[in-house]
């Protein structure tokens, strides 16, 4: 008995503290997508509170999404650290304490989110794997389980580590996984698993990735019965490669059919599978007795990845994206989510002006620099920002001597493209050359020695 117990706890520790590595690993790889996840969760939860009357609450939920980096940054750190000491046993009175609050205060979180449809996907593992709802709720539940018995066991669990062991695995691991979160967060995440990744086509990211349901249905005609197996025609059905077999059993009963919905065999390009289907005329559904039906799961429609990305002009308020994503040149295109982080605007009697900083200038000095590239072919430059106020947009121009285009682009889009405002891009149509963190802006002989040579 003691030793199906012993085994329990052991399992239970690998697979929480393994869980909580990597769902930590995941996170920290992105801490700042992780903070919009949380800023979500607390404006959410903060309207509700107002709706509600619970305004003392709203009050505090507004305040946890204005430290939501600094929150993220230490959750992922915390969720690493306490995945590992589980594993070694190191101070598991403390560590079960913490797992537990943590799991209980996330279970609550994904609870609330799944039963009334708050937040549709809960950031547990970032981009790299999107749990529904229900889902996270479950997951949830499953640690749990595992932390009550690890919190239950915790006085007789014990370190695999020395004493000195203990205190080198606390204090190694914290400052470890905090500079890899921290040095994520000041240039790019290490892996990008969203649309907008190095190598992507944004075209291909903004289109329904078409599926091909079907639902075979087996039907005896009531007059002569003649058997036969068809379907709903899926709305592909142009994509796929049919024909009439002239000697199928009941095809003479069709003979008289118009249109080009006929007893044909399909070749399901998905999974090379042949069928035979139809689209029952209404005026023949009456001779036919539905014998039994079979529903196959084939790929269903995706939306796209891309739904909201928008090049709004500032002259006539076009959209100017398609253009942007099939003209042949190269194209930067700087992302602003804030002008102010470049300085700061200021009404005078002649108007709005902007007084720029010194690191906001040198920022942008790195993007005017690039222009050279125009010598050796053609670049073109562009800046998508979520600013909508054309006098802002102005100031920062002439303020910053720069000519170069602005357009209008969704807040939230634009932090779904790059962890980082400002961010660059380089485009050769749609296809995503190159993505840099401000901290990182290249030079034009790194364009020119990676990209022209």
């Amino acid at each position: 008995m003691r030793q199906v117990l012993q085994l329990i706890v052991w399992t239970c520790r690998l697979a929480v503290g393994g869980l909580f590595i990597f769902s930590g690993l995941i996170k920290a790889n992105d801490p700042l997508g992780f903070s919009y996840k949380l800023e979500e969760y607390f404006e959410t939860f903060s309207e509700i509170f107002v709706e509600h009357g619970l305004s003392f609450l709203a009050i505090t939920m507004e305040w946890m999404a204005y430290i939501a980096i600094p929150m993220s940054m230490f959750i992922v750190v915390l969720e690493i650290v306490l995945g590992i000491l589980t594993i070694l046993g190191v101070k598991m009175r403390q560590v079960a304490t913490w797992l537990l609050l943590l799991i209980v205060f996330f279970t609550i979180l994904t609870f609330v989110s799944w039963n009334w449809d708050l937040v549709k996907t809960c950031g547990c593992f970032g981009d790299f794997w999107v749990l529904t709802p229900l889902e996270s709720f479950l997951k949830d539940i499953y640690l749990l389980v595992g932390i009550l018995i690890l919190f239950f066991t915790r006085n007789t669990t014990h370190s695999i580590l020395t004493s000195t062991g203990d205190k080198l695995a606390i204090t190694s691991s914290g400052i470890i996984f905090f500079l890899f979160t921290f040095y994520a967060y000041n240039h790019l995440p290490f892996a990008d698993h969203r649309a907008y990744a190095i190598g992507n086509s944004l075209l291909e990211k903004m289109s329904i990735e078409k599926g091909n349901p079907l639902t075979l249905y087996k039907l005896e005609h009531k007059t002569n019965g003649a058997i036969a197996e068809m379907a709903i025609y899926p709305d592909d059905y142009q994509n796929w490669k049919p024909y009439i077999n002239p000697n199928d059993s009941v095809a003479p009963y069709f003979k008289n059919v118009e249109g080009d919905l006929n007893i044909k065999y399909i070749k399901i390009k998905s999974t090379g599978q042949k069928n035979r289907v139809l689209e029952i005329p209404l005026e023949l559904k009456n001779d036919w007795e539905l014998l039994k039906d079979t529903t196959i799961t084939f790929v269903s429609d995706i939306d796209p990845k891309i739904q909201d990305l928008t090049a709004y002009s500032f002259d006539n308020e076009e959209d100017k994206i398609e253009t942007m994503l099939t003209d042949s040149n190269f194209r930067f295109v700087m992302i602003i989510r804030d002008l102010s982080f470049f300085g700061e605007f200021i009404q005078t009697i002649d108007g709005l002006t902007f007084m720029k900083t010194t690191k906001g200038e040198e920022i942008y000095k790195k993007f005017q620099e690039l222009y050279k590239l125009n010598k050796t072919q053609t670049f073109y430059f562009s800046v998508l920002t979520s600013e909508y106020d054309n006098q802002k947009i102005q100031a920062f121009k002439h303020e910053m001597n720069t000519k170069v285009k602005f357009y209008n682009c969704d807040d939230k889009e634009l932090k779904t493209m790059i962890r980082a405002s400002p961010g660059l891009f380089l485009w050769k149509k749609d296809l995503v050359l190159g993505k840099w963190h401000h901290f990182d802006f290249p030079s034009t002989n790194d364009i020119k020695e990676e990209f022209l040579n």
